[in-house]
């Protein structure tokens, strides 16, 4: 008890100086706990943009797919038992099917290579925000109707009510096309919504590639984003070893590399944030021990063990940085709340909604982005004062008198 006393008097022997030291641990962590919340969220508003652009949770393709996405590989009468198999399973919140294809569509100004979207207009609704993300026009209702992105019409130089003439393969490899009119334009910050699928009706794209009452895939969304593996495997038990599921990580491996990336860089920011705090307490603490060698020799006189002397430092050190520690994270609580609204950056989402960056950033913790770097602060504060507390251990009785 004697030696806490001792340290916590210490703290406060030079203020100015301590002070300096809280500023630095504080601002450091503190504002690293805002960035990686900030990281965090523009993760999470990638991946939710991914998923509601049509991404879903969960895919079912037919055998193959994943080798080889071919018009070929198809789910027959409309993937009835696969829908059976999905609404056994409590987590899934929704589902819709699909017809994928590649083809060209043209207008009477202009043709672009586009993928082909079939989809059920009611149950899209529920597994992507297509519907909800009209800026013209109107939702898929009417057969021979199209629904496409704003670039894609820009790129087509046509508008609302406008036709255009969608040519694709169909099942047998022959060349096929059809007219048709365009009922609503997407705007919704989403390169693939915006930029490269044309949405149809599901029996309009069947017929359009002749695939009978066929489909590409299954598109599921679940109720708990984090259990998305445990149910791709509960549903994979019951399809058996024919349709293939897949996980939204699964299909856009990209993406997974993109966040760990962001991860990555995270990390070596803390890192250099904690090796620049470590040295900077192992400076101010071995500026201490000098200035203190004739207290600390004479305390060695009195007959103070060379480990209290040692534990008084590292005590030393470890109030500084709980301290510094405390004011960061309330630093960084009182910063996340006050952007917690997000933080505009509308100047520069025209090339950043490329890689599906919201233009409001809103930061999100998780539990871990504060008991972090408590652990790990705790850990650099007893570190960095080891070699300054075995110099002031090592302080001898001589050295004292020598200096009265």
């Amino acid at each position: 008890m004697m030696t806490l006393r001792m340290a916590w008097r210490n703290v406060w022997r030079n203020p100015r100086r301590t002070a300096v030291v809280l500023s630095a641990i504080s601002i450091g962590i503190g504002g690293c706990i805002v960035a990686m919340a900030i990281n965090l969220g523009m993760m999470a508003g990638m991946v939710d943009t991914a998923i509601e652009s049509g991404l879903a949770h969960l895919q079912v393709h037919g055998d193959g797919w994943e080798k080889d996405a071919k018009l070929e590989i198809r789910l027959m009468q409309g993937g009835e038992s696969i829908a059976r198999a999905l609404d056994e399973i409590p987590e899934i919140e929704s589902w819709a099917p699909r017809l994928r294809a590649e083809g060209l569509a043209a207008s009477p100004r202009a043709s672009v290579g586009v993928s082909i979207a079939g989809v059920d207009p009611i149950r899209e609704a529920g597994v992507s925000t297509a519907a909800d993300s009209i800026a013209e026009g109107r939702w898929l209702g009417e057969p021979r109707h199209v629904v496409l992105g704003h670039r894609l019409a820009k790129r087509l130089n046509t508008k609302i009510a406008g036709k255009i003439v969608l040519s694709v393969q169909d099942l047998n490899g022959e060349l096929t096309g059809q007219a048709f009119r365009i009922a609503g334009v997407i705007r919704s910050g989403g390169r693939d919504l915006d930029d490269g699928i044309v949405f149809m009706r599901l029996d309009d794209a069947q017929a359009l590639v002749r695939m009978g009452d066929a489909i590409s895939e299954i598109a599921i969304v679940t109720s708990d984003r984090e259990r998305v593996d445990t149910i791709a495997l509960q549903l994979r038990s019951i399809l058996g070893s024919g349709p293939e599921v897949r996980t939204w990580e699964q299909l856009e491996p990209l993406l997974v590399y993109m966040i760990d990336s962001f991860d990555s860089i995270a990390w070596i920011i803390y890192a250099a944030v904690f090796i620049a705090m470590a040295f900077g307490i192992a400076n101010v603490l071995l500026m201490a021990v000098f200035e203190r060698t004739r207290e600390i020799g004479m305390m060695r006189a009195i007959g103070m063990e060379r480990g209290r002397v040692v534990a008084m430092v590292v005590i030393e050190s470890s109030i500084v940085t709980l301290m510094g520690l405390v004011l960061g994270v309330a630093f960084a609580l009182l910063g996340i709340w006050l952007i917690g609204d997000g933080i505009d950056i509308s100047k520069w989402a025209g090339s950043l909604d490329e890689y599906g960056i919201e233009s409001v950033l809103k930061p999100r913790m998780r539990r871990s982005d504060l008991v972090a770097p408590i652990l790990i602060g705790a850990l650099t504060a007893i570190i960095s004062s080891l070699w300054p507390a075995i110099r002031a251990g090592r302080a001898k009785p001589a050295d004292a008198l020598r200096q009265v």
